[in-house]
């Protein structure tokens, strides 16, 4: 009866311990997201998708979609139908030289090149184009479409160890510091180059439009700040966890299967040699329903099937802790997973190996 009794208690710990390891000390605990599938799709028409990456989620739940393989971008209703396409970068009729990245700010969507950003409207009309160095000035997110934060793209081999993120009024031709962030000693050493998501480290913008306020962040530390739109800090917040280690092995075989055969062993040791040994600790931050949604990175994989989320309220307290389970699908990368409202799109890889874009409803706090 004693040692029957013992067993009870040592599972009845366990439990306990497993539960408040899952609500990760959130005073609210474990959020259910409770994803509903919506639809899924895996081709247009009669054709299949080539690389489709980077869902971007606009007003009204349109979606815009690239396809690296194609260089175009669809755009996809709320019912997952294509209904036209933009940002074309060759044929007969190109409208961008090269796509880099996508960014929404209300009706309009805006792609990235090397030289300018090109602003298209919903319908993937070109309206208007804006000369900028996207290595130097990577744009964080849009007070509206003619007040852009912007900054380094990526954290890594900045010489005074500092890097500014600049408030840009295009309509009137101002600009304006608005915050400065410090890189770690290892940060500084890093030598420049592009971003590995969730590995190298950037910086992270969330807007506030109904209050006015900014959320930004390092994403290699855990501290987020609030201020207002001239830069006056309001409020810090953040969690006090450990990093997670990544070995050279592990960052090796996860450039290699986005360099393929286009670079030797050897260089891809020297790439990953100089990167971080830890990753960091969110690749996402979304102001969303009045809270702030973290998507945090716990694994460098092409191969991940659920994304862990820490949710806060607008004056710092760590509400919830929540992971959406994508089952038998998964993400091969993490940038591909967006959320807008209680609307989830993400570009998964079903259990038949084929590259499908999903929209599911989610519950979400309020």
């Amino acid at each position: 009866m004693l040692k029957k009794l013992l067993t009870i208690a040592v599972i009845a710990v366990s439990v306990l311990s497993a539960q408040r390891q899952s609500t990760s000390n959130a005073q609210k605990g474990t959020w259910n997201f409770n994803p509903q599938k919506l639809w899924e799709i895996s081709k247009t028409g009669d054709e299949n998708f080539g690389r489709p990456a980077e869902p971007r989620i606009g007003n009204d739940e349109i979606l815009y979609v690239r396809d690296f393989d194609k260089k175009f971008s669809y755009i996809i209703d709320k019912d997952g139908d294509v209904t036209s396409t933009f940002a074309i970068q060759n044929g007969e009729n190109p409208d961008i030289p090269m796509y880099i990245n996508c960014f929404t700010v209300d009706d309009e969507v805006i792609v990235a090149a090397m030289d300018k950003l090109y602003f298209y409207n919903n319908t993937g009309k070109l309206l208007n184009t804006l000369p900028n160095n996207i290595f130097v000035r990577f744009p964080y997110t849009f007070i509206d479409a003619n007040k852009i934060f912007l900054g380094p793209g990526a954290l890594a081999g900045i010489p005074n160890g500092t890097a500014d993120i600049t408030l840009v009024d295009v309509k009137n031709n101002k600009e304006q510091k608005f915050a400065e962030i410090t890189l770690s000693e290892v940060e500084k050493n890093m030598p420049p180059g592009g971003v590995v998501v969730g590995l190298i480290p950037q910086i992270l913008m969330a807007y506030d439009k109904e209050n006015g306020k900014v959320y930004y962040a390092k994403n290699s530390d855990y501290k987020i700040y609030c201020a207002d739109e001239n830069g006056n800090i309001i409020s810090s917040f953040g969690r006090n966890i450990p990093k997670k280690f990544v070995s050279i092995e592990q960052k090796k075989d996860h450039l290699k299967f986005f360099v393929g055969d286009n670079m030797t062993d050897e260089q891809i040791t020297q790439m990953v040699t100089g990167m971080p040994d830890s990753l960091a600790y969110f690749h996402n931050m979304i102001f969303n329903n009045g809270l702030i949604y973290v998507l945090r990175m716990n694994e460098l994989s092409t191969e991940s099937h659920s994304q862990e989320i820490d949710i806060f309220s607008t004056d710092g307290k760590y509400l919830y802790n929540g992971a959406i389970d994508f089952g038998d699908y998964y993400y091969q990368n993490p940038g591909n997973v967006q959320i807008k409202d209680d609307t989830m799109y993400a570009i998964l890889i079903n259990k038949n190996g084929e590259k499908v874009i999903v929209k599911y409803k989610l519950n979400i706090p309020t």
